[in-house]
């Protein structure tokens, strides 16, 4: 640390320009969206001189149960830590950004935002996934009134879909700001052309039908039929109750393989090695999927489905085909479109590549300090 950055952060807070930002969110493991998002900011804002960026750690605990009731007593241990943690810190922060699903906002942000309200602190909410608005109207009235009324008041939040910000507009929420998902800034080479017949494709998500893993099955079967050269590779955790049923028809498709988890950080050099990225995707809280995001910026291709912010990032014909949601056949035609289209897969690698620098953390992070602080920081 230079003297200068000692005497900034040795003045009073109102008075220094080093910013104090407070960050509620999961770190890994296990790996996923909010993971991966919040642990990419971290690693962006440590290169800032002029921001200072705290923690407070929300990670589920490895043996938590989703199902659990929201009031057994571990789930009310969970919450007292993150509060503690949390009273801990927010004095000596500028401003508050929290990364939540639906359930945290639903229950821990609000109690969140009147302590930083006490402490005279701004509160920022940044939505995990991009199903927010579908959960609001879902409750009852008394609940959704009670819910509308806490987003409205908040300082600002940050979705990160274009979809979900003018539905929270239509809400009342004038307090919002599309700012997307981020992932690193790669630099990863990549040939755009290949002189192979067979197109190489990989899925790379939740190994669960809800992602498209049964639609992309029964395409690859039509795909055989066709007599296509075509190969998929699967990748990502298997969900425990899909688990039987995937292998067992795996075992029938000569063209599909299971390559096991990805190892934090590694999916980008993974896919580089392979032509496009399919994603028949119609998981209800799907907002930005990062791996569509990591995929642009190594140059893939992506076929993936007409479902609800997708279309924000891939422009059907431009980096990517976009199909029907549930559609095997309609997966199938896009897939064999490709396969017998080199010159089509080559411009989209990339129209796709050129679409995925937007994503880069070095250009999101400091629209992020922008929103919170109301003026520029720089590195």
């Amino acid at each position: 640390m230079t003297l200068e950055q000692v005497a900034l952060r040795s003045t009073p807070n109102t008075l220094r320009r080093v910013k104090a930002l407070l960050i509620v969110g999961p770190q890994p493991p296990p790996m996923g969206g909010a993971t991966l998002t919040v642990q990419i900011l971290l690693e962006e804002l440590a290169g800032y001189d002029s921001v200072e960026a705290a923690l407070v750690d929300t990670r589920l605990p490895t043996n938590y149960r989703k199902k659990k009731s929201l009031f057994e007593l571990q789930t009310i241990r969970r919450a007292f830590f993150i509060i503690k943690q949390y009273l801990n810190k927010i004095g000596n922060s500028d401003a508050t950004l929290v990364f939540a699903n639906n359930t945290f906002i639903l229950t821990l942000a609000p109690l969140l935002f009147l302590l930083a309200r006490w402490h005279h602190k701004p509160f920022y909410l940044k939505p995990v996934g991009g199903d927010l608005d579908l959960y609001v109207m879902a409750q009852a009235k008394p609940l959704r009134h009670y819910l509308l009324y806490v987003l409205r008041a908040l300082d600002g939040i940050l979705p990160q879909t274009r979809q979900l910000e003018v539905a929270l507009n239509q809400f009342g929420c004038t307090n919002t700001r599309h700012i997307p998902g981020c992932r690193p800034n790669l630099q990863i080479s990549r040939s755009l052309s290949s002189n192979s017949e067979t197109l190489h494709l990989i899925f790379l998500s939740q190994i669960k039908p809800e992602k498209g893993v049964q639609v992309l099955l029964d395409a690859l079967r039509l795909l055989t039929d066709y007599g296509v050269k075509v190969t998929c590779d699967f990748y990502g955790p298997i969900y425990q109750e899909y688990r039987e049923a995937f292998f067992l028809q795996l075992e029938r498709l000569p063209n599909a393989r299971y390559c096991g988890v990805v190892e934090a950080g590694a999916a980008p050099q993974i896919m580089a090695q392979y032509d496009v990225l399919v994603l028949p995707t119609y998981f209800v809280s799907e907002g930005h999927p990062g791996v569509i995001i990591e995929a642009m910026q190594v140059g893939l291709p992506i076929i993936t489905t007409q479902h609800r912010a997708i279309p924000e990032l891939v422009t059907h014909g431009e980096n990517g085909l976009l199909v029907p949601v549930q559609n095997s056949g309609a997966l199938a035609d896009a897939i064999r479109h490709l396969a017998s289209s080199p010159l089509l897969k080559a411009q989209m690698s990339q129209a796709s590549y050129r679409k995925g620098q937007a994503f880069q953390a070095s250009v999101i992070v400091p629209q992020i300090l922008n929103f919170v602080f109301h003026e520029g920081c720089q590195k």
